[in-house]
């Protein structure tokens, strides 16, 4: 199945902030992770006041637990497929799955695509831009609804 993931970070390189993936079956998974330095000014005014949102779960502590938190949500799909519109996404993601040295959580099987595409302006109703749970929401809408699966 496939998995539409955005993140949301502290700048350029900065810490991962927050994670979300929105399964082709509309399951969802949104955590925030605790901030860890002071953030940059565009993260200040754009990210943190809309961070929080329904279905927002804090990670609550040690970034290494997301990880098993993205497993166990995986964890009944044989073969998951993530799906992001930036490769800043897909690289957060993957440093979550590692738990520890030479360690990661245990998915047997996952692969990455990348599709470039904007997913706003949306015609999702609620859809607040710069929330990760709804920029996820946002590019499987645009991705099922109004790209032709032959253009992907």
């Amino acid at each position: 199945m496939r998995y539409f993931l955005d993140t949301e970070f502290n700048g350029m390189g900065g810490e991962l902030l927050s994670l979300a993936l929105v399964g082709d079956d509309g399951r969802e998974l949104y955590r925030v992770v605790p901030l860890l330095n002071e953030p940059v000014p565009w993260v200040a005014q754009n990210v943190l006041p809309v961070i929080r949102c329904k279905g927002a779960e804090p990670l609550g502590g040690a970034h290494d637990r997301l990880g098993n938190v993205i497993a166990a949500f995986l964890m009944t799909d044989p073969k998951p497929c993530i799906i992001a519109d930036w490769p800043d996404d897909i690289s957060y993601f993957c440093k979550a799955l590692i738990i520890g040295p030479g360690q990661m959580v245990n998915i047997p099987s996952i692969a990455f695509e990348i599709t470039r595409v904007d997913a706003y302006p949306t015609d999702l109703q609620g859809a607040i831009q710069h929330n990760a749970l709804w920029d996820a929401r946002a590019l499987r809408h645009k991705i099922i609804n109004q790209i032709p699966a032959s253009a992907l």
